[in-house]
């Protein structure tokens, strides 16, 4: 973790309860190692989409659909996020608890490599949210700034590493090559000229920008 325990505690405790859709997601992702938006992270998409006023999404990493219900519900009634994923097991469950919610309307789910369906999508996009393949961000972030439109937002997940990427130093899980591979993706997107960024304390680390 980023934070000290009294500060997650606190941020746990300050939680509105999950509704029962929510709650069963979490206890699947639990029960099965998937990795999932922790709540904080989640809330502050689902804030970050209400502060822009999006109507169209983009999510690199539906896994099972936890951080795409966070946005969905963000969304007016003709709003819509594409979001893709590579595993059909959780693509699948991902469009069930959707579907449960009541906003299967506003999600394009697409069992696709992101890499190859970014470069099929065209018009402009309100805000961007990356948690794919963590090898792979730079691909994703070169293919969708393109459709982020003039004041769009884009957020990125795990951009600390559980702090391993502040110390530069592998924690056993994170090897050295991926953390200094993050340290250089993080400084590129925080200097990129087209954008105004920060890294937030987040959760494991979420970057936010804005597009200039």
């Amino acid at each position: 973790m980023i934070v000290t325990d009294a500060v997650e505690d606190y941020l746990r405790s300050s939680r509105a309860e999950p509704d029962s859709v929510l709650a069963r997601m979490e206890a699947q992702a639990q029960r099965e190692s998937i990795p999932i938006v922790v709540p904080e992270t989640g809330q502050l998409l689902h804030v970050l989409a209400r502060a822009c006023g999006a109507r169209w999404v983009l999510e690199v990493g539906t896994a099972i659909g936890v951080s795409t219900l966070y946005l969905a519900r963000a969304l007016p009634r003709e709003g819509r996020i594409v979001s893709f994923e590579i595993d059909d097991a959780r693509h699948q469950a991902a469009r069930r608890y959707l579907e449960e919610a009541g906003v299967i309307d506003r999600a394009d789910l697409r069992l696709q490599d992101a890499r190859e369906g970014l470069g099929e999508l065209d018009g402009e996009f309100d805000l961007a949210f990356i948690d794919g393949v963590k090898a792979q961000y730079a691909d994703y972030f070169d293919a969708l700034l393109p459709l982020l439109r003039s004041g769009g937002v884009l957020a990125i997940d795990n951009v600390l590493m559980s702090g391993s990427v502040a110390s530069g130093e592998s924690d056993g899980h994170w090897s050295e090559e991926q953390i200094a591979r993050a340290r250089a993706f993080n400084r590129r997107v925080i200097e990129h000229e087209e954008l105004v960024a920060t890294i937030t304390p987040v959760g494991d680390g979420v970057l936010v920008a804005v597009k200039r």
